[in-house]
C-alpha cells in the first residue's frame, strides 16, 4: 500500500518473534521484559513436548506474540531435540504461516567465536539461505556503550552469517527501567523496519520445506552421513510428537533425519 510522504510505515498488528540464542544469551529475560513481569522461567520447558514457551504482550499499537525457544548447547537436552524444539516452535503459532522474525539474541561476553558462526550456519541449513532475511541480532549482556572496536566486530558476524539486515540493536537487561524502555522502542522499531522490507510476509511452512530438500541433498552428498547411527528412541519419540504438529507425518522422518545429521556433524558447536 502506498501511503503520502512522511507518513508511519506498514506494520502487522500481530508481530510474531521467535527468539533464538545459546543458553544463557538472555531469551527469557528479554522475553520477560517485554511483558514487564517474570512470566516466563527457565522451567518452562521441562515437558520434553512442549515446543516453546509463547506469551502475548501489547505493544503501542500492536500485539507482540513471542515464542522463547528451547537454548543452543543446552547442558540436560539432546541436540536433536533442541533442534527439533526451534522447527517445532517456528509454527507454534500457525502450522503454515511462521513469523515475522527470528530474533537471534546473542550475549556479547568476549564477541564472537567460530563456534557462535558455525551454529547460525547451523540454523541457516535449517531454515534456508532465504531465512537470513527474516534473523535480526540482538546483542545483549553489555554495561555500557558499544566501541568503534565492538561494532566492526558485531558487523563482521553479521557479514559471515549471512544475515540480510545489516542493522542491529543491544539491550542490557541489568540496565535502568528509562534505558531499558528506550531499548526496547529501538528494537521493534528496527523488527517494524525489516518486517516492512520484507513486505509483511512471514517466513512459510513452504520455505521451510525446500530449505530441508536442499539440506536432505546436501547430506546425501556427505561423508558425515555414512558415521551416523541408529537415532536414539526417546530423542525420535520427542521429535516425532513435537513435529507431527506442524508437519506432514512422511517428513517428520526426514526433517529428523537431517537433525541427526546436523547434530553429529557440528557437535562441537552445539554443545560448546
Amino acid at each position: 500500500m502506498g501511503g503520502s510522504q512522511g507518513s508511519k510505515p506498514e506494520v502487522p498488528e500481530e508481530l510474531r518473534i521467535v527468539l533464538i540464542g545459546k543458553t544463557g544469551a538472555g531469551k527469557t529475560s528479554i522475553m520477560n521484559t517485554f511483558l514487564g513481569k517474570a512470566a516466563v522461567t527457565k522451567n518452562s520447558f521441562a515437558s520434553d513436548e512442549a515446543p516453546c514457551t509463547t506469551e502475548t504482550a501489547p505493544f503501542g499499537n500492536q500485539r507482540l506474540v513471542l515464542a522463547d525457544t528451547l537454548g543452543l548447547c543446552h547442558t540436560s537436552k539432546s541436540k536433536e531435540e533442541v533442534l527439533s524444539k526451534i522447527i517445532a516452535s517456528t509454527f507454534q503459532f500457525d502450522s503454515e504461516q511462521g513469523p515475522h522474525v527470528f530474533l537471534y539474541v546473542h550475549s556479547w561476553e568476549d564477541g564472537f567465536t567460530t563456534h557462535d558462526v558455525e551454529r547460525v550456519k547451523v540454523l541457516r541449513r535449517i531454515f534456508g539461505k532465504e531465512a537470513m532475511r527474516y534473523f535480526f541480532l540482538l546483542i545483549t549482556h553489555i554495561d555500557e556503550d558499544l566501541s568503534g572496536g565492538q561494532k566492526n566486530q558485531i558487523r563482521k558476524f553479521i557479514k559471515k552469517v549471512g544475515f540480510k539486515t545489516q542493522k542491529y540493536c543491544v539491550i542490557n537487561n541489568r540496565g535502568n527501567e528509562n534505558r531499558k524502555t528506550n531499548e526496547q522502542k529501538e528494537l521493534v522499531k528496527e523488527i517494524n523496519e525489516m518486517v516492512e522490507n520484507n513486505k509483511l510476509r512471514n517466513y512459510t511452512n513452504e520455505m521451510f520445506k525446500h530449505a530441508q530438500e536442499v539440506l536432505r541433498k546436501q547430506i546425501q552428498k556427505s561423508k558425515t552421513q555414512r558415521q551416523m547411527g541408529a537415532v536414539d528412541q526417546h530423542v525420535a519419540t520427542v521429535a516425532k510428537a513435537l513435529l507431527s504438529p506442524v508437519l506432514p507425518a512422511d517428513f517428520v522422518n526426514l526433517v529428523l533425519q537431517a537433525n541427526v545429521w546436523l547434530a553429529t556433524k557440528f557437535d562441537n558447536c552445539l554443545t560448546q
